[in-house]
């Protein structure tokens, strides 16, 4: 018998992973999606059923304290995934994804982040390694 017969396959453990969490906001309820990569992650907010109308991106640079950010799906001119990534970016130091599917909202907004907040804080390994 050879060698190459009698190795088994190693088995690889997957870095990819999801976390689903829900919150009561201003008599909503919210679905949080938190998709973990490899040294970055990606969250989607929003109700059902899930839609992925937007998309934003945000990283830590050398060149500032404040995250890059930039839209790469959806409505330039809405600023809540944008904002939200930088935010989420600079708490975290890492890549974030976001895509926040609820309307603009002064009072939600803050709420929704209180939550995402709370959850990270809670259960930091969903989020990342």
């Amino acid at each position: 018998m050879s060698t190459a017969e009698s190795t088994a396959p190693e088995t690889v453990q997957s870095r990819l992973s999801v976390h689903d969490f829900t919150g009561s906001i201003c008599e909503q309820l919210v679905h949080f999606h938190v998709l973990r990569l490899q040294d970055s992650f990606m969250i989607w907010i929003g109700r059902q059923p899930a839609s992925l109308s937007n998309l934003a991106v945000a990283m830590a640079t050398n060149l500032d304290s404040i995250p890059s950010a930039s839209m790469l799906l959806g409505d330039m001119s809405d600023p809540v995934s944008a904002s939200l990534a930088q935010k989420l970016a600079k708490m975290t130091g890492k890549q974030v994804f976001v895509s926040c599917d609820l309307p603009q909202d002064r009072m939600l907004q803050p709420l929704v982040e209180e939550r995402i907040t709370s959850e990270l804080k809670a259960f930091p390994e969903k989020f990342y390694f």
